[in-house]
């Protein structure tokens, strides 16, 4: 799964911390590169939505997150959210102000 030109992508602000509240309970798995050393360093976090509240002191952060089943793919930058596969609740969550490219 690749972020492309069917991506859905809503503003960073003000969704940073709470998007994660969206997501299903069980795990999620965060990688920060896809090149480089570090780029099979995985952090696994036990439940989805708490990730708002993991990095909520680490603002602007860039960073990639996906489930086990990779049912979707995020990738979360410095001005915007964008996602691919099972993601229809950012456009509810952008109230109707998301944008598909």
């Amino acid at each position: 799964m690749a972020i492309g030109g069917d991506a859905t992508s809503i503003s960073l602000e003000p969704h940073e911390f709470s998007y994660s509240a969206h997501l299903d309970d069980g795990p999620i798995y965060i990688f920060f590169e896809q090149f480089g050393n570090d780029k099979n360093r995985v952090i696994v976090l036990n439940n989805g939505r708490n990730l708002g509240n993991v990095l909520e002191n680490a603002f602007g952060m860039e960073y990639f997150v996906s489930n086990e089943k990779q049912g979707f793919l995020l990738a979360v930058n410095w001005y915007a959210i964008e996602g691919i596969g099972s993601v229809d609740w950012m456009g509810n969550l952008a109230g109707g102000s998301c944008t598909s490219n």
